[in-house]
């Protein structure tokens, strides 16, 4: 096991390897011609994705596939980090030895790489730090209104649910899990009565299968499924549990 850099805007992560479906460049997919079937295929596949200057390790190698445990997405599948396969192109060695979140939608790299929310850079004006505040979760949240969900997607190209909350955040300097059931299982419970804005709502079973953040008012928002794009809405009854982080 070693440490290794993350060298391209987004990688995806796949379940297992030789099973990737979709390009690797985000922008080319996904894009708004994409079709519904065409994400919902991604669905049990294409758990994750990890971003440019992300750190991760290096656990096995088979053919053009590397096999990498993510440290920054926790997960209870792996206590190393959230496991899968990516391309071994996608890799390198070692990176700056000091970086910072991006924390503005997109930037672009001397090269002319452009890169996204969430990614790590050296320290400079798209990495500037955010307040961790309640109302900065929420505006942070917000700037990805009408961004069309990506099942397992974790960039400005396109967010899960869990990976919406997760990178915002994460932008703010707290690390939750990846995944809606592991977000549950590690936050704080509270009542909905006395839910902040910046806390998370689950819906869809006792582990649940979706995560939205509350902004205040009785809404929430939320990146929704692979027929729709992130989204301010009433909170929705049925749901199973407010959590906090902050």
């Amino acid at each position: 096991m070693h440490p290794a850099v993350v060298a391209v805007a987004v990688a995806n992560v796949w379940a297992a390897p030789g099973t990737a479906t979709i390009p690797n460049d985000p922008h080319i997919w996904p894009t708004p011609a994409i079709s519904y079937a065409q994400r919902r295929a991604l669905v049990g596949h294409m758990p994750t994705q990890v971003l440019f200057g992300e750190r991760v390790l290096v656990l096995a190698r088979r053919g053009v596939w590397t096999k990498v445990a993510v440290p920054d997405q926790p997960s209870p599948l792996d206590r190393r980090g959230y496991p899968g396969w990516m391309l071994n192109s996608q890799l390198r060695a070692n990176g700056p030895s000091t970086t910072a979140v991006v924390t503005v939608p997109k930037a672009r790299l001397p090269n002319g790489m452009e890169v996204g929310f969430g990614s790590q850079l050296p320290p400079g004006e798209a990495t500037r730090p955010l307040p961790r505040t309640r109302a900065d979760l929420v505006r942070t949240a917000k700037l990805f209104l009408g961004l069309h969900y990506l099942w397992g997607g974790l960039s400005a190209w396109g967010y899960d649910c869990s990976g919406l909350t997760w990178a915002v955040y994460r932008a703010h300097g707290i690390t939750i899990p990846r995944d809606a059931d592991a977000q549950y299982a590690a936050g704080t419970s509270v009542s909905l009565s006395a839910a902040k804005p910046g806390d998370l709502i689950f819906y869809e079973g006792s582990r649940p299968g979706h995560v939205a953040m509350l902004v205040g008012g009785g809404m929430m928002i939320e990146s929704p499924n692979s027929a729709g794009e992130v989204r301010i809405v009433p909170i929705r009854s049925g749901y199973v549990g407010v959590r906090r982080f902050l």
